[in-house]
């Protein structure tokens, strides 16, 4: 969804230029989260800008110093990285790109995961919270055995891929998790999926997400499942308001944070199903 627009919309108070970002921003996008200690790959920025709108803003020598996403999925829009370079701090750079991303989302439900820095100002825009988002990561270091038969649990096949994009219709997020998926495992009963839970590329390793299902106990045995092929790999999960995390502590993960998720305006839900985890924090 990227703009092929090169025009920049002047900030004549710090000689900026706010503008789409571009395939040739990439570089220097992943150099800003990077200084972050985010994990994001150069394909993770690709990703995002194949599926929303990015914003850029520039220096008038090039720089890249701020960069921000809004992605449209139905009837919300998911805003994330969200970055403004430390140097350029305190100058309401982050509020102004906000309200360009806030924006681009035009009458849809803006959804976003807050940090502690950015949090009020996000409450400041209209957010509030509505959930938390709990951050699992870790080299998996004693798999769990496949979990015993579980009705109507399995493998994913081609065959599925009709019915699993029926589970969040016309969300193009999440049709690419699908695509990048190199595993996934599904719930069937009486002909309709009732659970998914996928596996991909991403970060410093692996993501499993998104986990949908109807209780708890099914969206244990979807994550539990592809933990078990996932001996030695980097594996990342992030769960909404997980109750508990045996399964993941005892395979070698550990919580290293938890996020508050916002929401500006009504309530939606565009998933057939509960989801117990985002495809990721910066996609829903």
């Amino acid at each position: 969804m990227s703009s092929s627009s090169s025009q920049c919309s002047a900030d004549t108070s710090q000689e900026l230029c706010w503008r789409p970002l571009h395939d040739n921003d990439l570089v220097q996008a992943h150099g800003l989260s990077q200084r972050l200690g985010w994990p994001h790959r150069p394909e993770d920025w690709a990703t995002m800008l194949k599926l929303g709108h990015g914003v850029a803003i520039e220096t008038p020598d090039g720089t890249l110093i701020g960069t921000g996403f809004c992605l449209p999925q139905n009837h919300t829009a998911t805003l994330g990285l969200v970055i403004i370079d430390d140097a350029w701090q305190g100058k309401g750079l982050g509020r102004a790109m906000m309200t360009r991303l806030m924006a681009l989302a035009g009458d849809r439900t803006q959804l976003l995961v807050a940090t502690v820095a950015g949090a009020p100002l996000y409450q400041k825009l209209g957010f509030t919270p509505f959930s938390t988002v709990c951050q699992y990561q870790g080299m998996v270091t004693n798999a769990p055995e496949t979990p015993e038969a579980l009705e109507g649990l399995r493998a994913m096949t081609e065959q599925d891929i009709e019915a699993i994009m029926a589970l969040s219709p016309d969300n193009a997020v999440h049709v690419e998790a699908v695509r990048q998926a190199t595993q996934g495992v599904v719930i069937e009963r009486d002909g309709q999926l009732v659970g998914l839970a996928l596996r991909r590329p991403y970060g410093r390793g692996e993501h499993i997400g998104p986990v949908m299902a109807e209780s708890p106990e099914q969206a244990q045995a979807l994550m539990a499942t592809l933990l078990s092929h996932a001996e030695g790999a980097f594996v990342r999960l992030d769960l909404v308001d997980p109750q508990e995390d045996h399964l993941l502590t005892e395979s070698g993960l550990a919580c290293v944070d938890r996020v508050v998720r916002m929401r500006r305006g009504p309530a939606v839900d565009d998933s057939v199903l509960p989801r117990f985890g985002l495809i990721n924090q910066a996609m829903g």
